[in-house]
Order: C-alpha cells, then sequence, then structure tokens
C-alpha cells in the first residue's frame, strides 16, 4: 500500500533541503518546546471536551489563550484562526461591510481578499500601487493615494491594505490609518507578513500600534507555529464584536485543531517569554546582507530603499535579493540554488529571489545561502532580462460576486483578449491576481501571463493555454 500524499512528504525531507520558505519554525528548529510536541501530538489531536474549552464559544483555556495573545500584542481582543489569514480576511469584511457596500483596496492584494469580496458582496474601489520599476516590484499604496481614492469615493465604508508586502515593504501605516480615520472610514489591514514585528525593535511598527481597527496576521509564516494557524486582532471600538464573532463561527470549521491551536500559543509563548531568539534572527539577517554587500552583480534590496517608491521601511528578516545584473532571471537563480546547492527559497519572480530569515535559521545555514548565492555568478545567460511588469487595474465590467455566479466557458488565452474573465489569473507566489472575475482580459495582460509561464511561474487559472471567460 502507498499513500501518495503522505510518501510523497517522506521523498522531500530525506532530501535535507535548507528551507529559507515558510512556515517559520522550519522544520520545528524554531519550536523551543518541539520535543514536548512530538510527544504528545497525537494526544492532543482532541475535540471540544468539558476541559478542552470551543473555539466557537470559549470561555476556558482557549479564551485565556487569547486574552493573552491580545495583551502581548496590545489588541483589544484576539482570535485565533484555525484556516489561515484566508478566514480572517474573510471574516473582517463580513463584520464590517454589507452587499453593496464600497471597499477601497489595494490592488495588489492577495486572492484571499478577492475571495472576500465575493463572500461579502462587496463593489471594490481599487487603489493602484506604488512600483518599484527598479525591481520589478509592486511596494504598496502611499497615504497621499488613499487620500485621493477617498476624496474619489466618499461613499467608501471601509479602506483594506496590506502591510507589509511579500517582499518585506512596508508604507507609512501611522499615516494611512491617520488618513483613513479622518475621513471616518474603518482600516482594514492584512499584515500576514508582520506577525513578528512587536518582538524586535529593528522591526517596523505593527499596524495596531499604528491605529488600524482590525489586523490578522499569519503566525505560521515568520513566527513558529504550524501552517495554517493566524490570528486576528481588533484595534479600535469601530469594531462590533457580536458580529465579529457571528462571521468567524460562518467561516472557520466546527471542528478545530486544537494542535493548530496550541501551536499559535505556543509561537506566542516562545517569542514573548525569549526575547532573545528574535535578536539572533535579526543578527543572522544583518550577516547576510553585510557578506552579500559588494557581491558583483547581484543588489541586495536594503535600507537605502527607503524614502523611493514611498517605502518607509523594511523588514530585515526578508531577504532580497535582485539578480538581474547576472543577467538571469529570479526564476532561474531558484533552479539554480535548489539543484546546485539543495536550498530552497520562498519565491522567486522576474528579477528577484526571496529568502526568509526566521527563529528557525541557524548561522551555519545562512553561510551556505550567501555562498550559493555568491556562485550564481559563474551561472550568468548574457541575455538582457525582460522588463515585464504591468499593474494597471484592468476595466471592470462586474463586481467580483456577480461574475463568479455568470455562465463560463474556457478560450484559448489569444482568444480572451478584450473579453470578461470568469476566474482569476494568479501568478503563485505570491498570490496576487493580475485579472479577477468580472475583468476586462488586455492584450498586455495576456502577454504578461504567457512570459510568466514560459519562465516557468505557476499561473492559477491558466490551465495549458486556455482560461476562463464570462459566456456572455
Amino acid at each position: 500500500m502507498t499513500a501518495p500524499l503522505f510518501d510523497g512528504l517522506l521523498r522531500h525531507i530525506e532530501k535535507n533541503t535548507i528551507p529559507f520558505h515558510m512556515p517559520g519554525h522550519k522544520q520545528g528548529k524554531g519550536i523551543l518546546r518541539a520535543d514536548e510536541i512530538r510527544e504528545n501530538i497525537f494526544k492532543i489531536d482532541l475535540t471540544e471536551l468539558p476541559d478542552t474549552d470551543n473555539l466557537h464559544n470559549a470561555n476556558g483555556i482557549i479564551l485565556k489563550a487569547e486574552e493573552r495573545a491580545a495583551r502581548v500584542f496590545g489588541a483589544k481582543k484576539s482570535f485565533f484562526l484555525v484556516n489561515g489569514t484566508t478566514g480572517g480576511i474573510y471574516a473582517m469584511m463580513l463584520a464590517t461591510l454589507q452587499p453593496g457596500d464600497k471597499l477601497l483596496i489595494e490592488r495588489s492584494c492577495h486572492r484571499s481578499s478577492f475571495g472576500g469580496m465575493i463572500l461579502s458582496g462587496v463593489n471594490p474601489a481599487y487603489i493602484e500601487p506604488t512600483v518599484d520599476w527598479e525591481d520589478g516590484i509592486s511596494v504598496g499604496v502611499s497615504p497621499e493615494s488613499v487620500e485621493r481614492a477617498l476624496l474619489e469615493n466618499r461613499d467608501a465604508r471601509a479602506v483594506m491594505v496590506t502591510y507589509p508586502n511579500f517582499y518585506g515593504l512596508c508604507m507609512d501605516i501611522k499615516a494611512i490609518a491617520d488618513v483613513v480615520h479622518r475621513y471616518g472610514k474603518i482600516l482594514l489591514v492584512d499584515e500576514a507578513h508582520g506577525a513578528h514585528f512587536k518582538f524586535h525593535e529593528d522591526f517596523p511598527i505593527t499596524a495596531l500600534e499604528a491605529g488600524a481597527d482590525m489586523v490578522v496576521q499569519s503566525i505560521h509564516k515568520t513566527l513558529p507555529s504550524f501552517t495554517q494557524s493566524s490570528i486576528l486582532h481588533v484595534g479600535s471600538d469601530r469594531i462590533d464584536i457580536d458580529r465579529l464573532i457571528f462571521a468567524l463561527r460562518l467561516v472557520q470549521t466546527t471542528s478545530p485543531s486544537y494542535i493548530l491551536m496550541s501551536s499559535i500559543d505556543l509561537a506566542i509563548e516562545e517569542v514573548a517569554e525569549h526575547p532573545e531568539l528574535m535578536e539572533e534572527t535579526v543578527r543572522l539577517s544583518r550577516l547576510a546582507r553585510e557578506r552579500l554587500a559588494d557581491t558583483e552583480g547581484i543588489r541586495v534590496i536594503d535600507e537605502d530603499i527607503t524614502g523611493r517608491y514611498g517605502v518607509a521601511c523594511i523588514d530585515p528578516t526578508k531577504l532580497v535579493i535582485n539578480v538581474k545584473g547576472l543577467y538571469m532571471t529570479g526564476h532561474r537563480a531558484e533552479e539554480i540554488l535548489l539543484k546546485d546547492h539543495n536550498i530552497q527559497v520562498e519565491l522567486s519572480d522576474m528579477y528577484n529571489i526571496l529568502s526568509m530569515i526566521t527563529i528557525g535559521d541557524r548561522e551555519e545555514d545562512i553561510i551556505k545561502l550567501v555562498n550559493a548565492v555568491k556562485s550564481l555568478r559563474k551561472n550568468g545567460e548574457n541575455k538582457i532580462i525582460p522588463t515585464t511588469f504591468d499593474y494597471k487595474v484592468p476595466e471592470i465590467i462586474f463586481n467580483p460576486r456577480d461574475a463568479s455566479f455568470m455562465p463560463k466557458r474556457k478560450v484559448a488565452l489569444e482568444e480572451a483578449v478584450g473579453r470578461i474573465a470568469g476566474d482569476f489569473l494568479i501568478p503563485y507566489p505570491p498570490g496576487i491576481p493580475y485579472v479577477a472575475p468580472g475583468e476586462t482580459i488586455t492584450t498586455g495582460i495576456a502577454l504578461e501571463i504567457k512570459e510568466l509561464v514560459r519562465n516557468g511561474v505557476e499561473v492559477i487559472g491558466y490551465d495549458n493555454g486556455y482560461v476562463t471567460i464570462l459566456n456572455i
């Protein structure tokens, strides 16, 4: 007998690949109580019992853990999430918006935000992000662009932004919060990549500290908890707690995993009570940056980007390495690192590779990464890397919810140009849609998708040359 998934995972771990990707516990190396977890993993896989509490009506040990989390993060109230930040984003929208409400939202948001718009039935008004054209990265929205959008959409109910972005670039979230509240709106923040910000002075300000009304964080991305474990924080009295609890009960499973909930609790305990762990993480991040600083052909995105493209600060634990000067794509660099050095980075794009450094990393692995990146120089391909980056919002014909329920059919990508998308087209990672249901597929989008696929990027919604359009 064989178990394809489980056996495949065992084959993967037998390779002993060095992980510079999430989850943040890095195969358990970042969990102080890992031995206790291994010994009790099956025993704590429990259900709702008289002494184990109930996530959907917490008044015992789960409530105590959530209250401790709120104190640590500085929230008015915190809720454990067992279906990731995706579920938290759904709940935030359902708790603050009505069907037909207008939501001002950063276009370069994660695909889960589009799912939340479909479920809640809101009408999006997109805020175009600032783009770092040199590195090919969508940075985020500036306070000025948020204010312009508010002036043009005074009927908007709320504003939603991503902070930080996948690459650790941070806009001025405090100024954004001030603008949003000056116009009397609610600020929702997808802080999936910033759960660790609270735990070191060198990290950016947290969204809660900046004044956000509601924030959702992926504990598993940058802290030592299991994949799928996240947390939702309430930061102000603008949020109806009863309505939020109702929304959480809708979008979360009725059989929540005590293993996942426990891993959130343990991760918070670890980083709150052992600040030396995050201090070491910062040291390793600095070490990697220093060792790579003068490497010919590569450039590490560092603090010198601050003040450009609206970037207020960076997350030093996100090691973004631009390899354009080596005349190769980031995708090719990722392939070489894995094939020749058994190192797996978090993601690659046309110009960059991204490595995530967490409390699960060790100095010897950092040195291996640095040496492997330095060796990329011998693999240069002596060709110009094309500039293919377009975050212009396509024309919106139908809102995402309405388009999702319309009849659809599949056509070749070339035939889809000028037609209305019936599904998402999402390069993954990082999971930011190029087109959403109800939007027009442009020639530029089609060319971009082709280029991404040609360079080995997975594009969700692109099926062997075919995409989905509305059959109208």
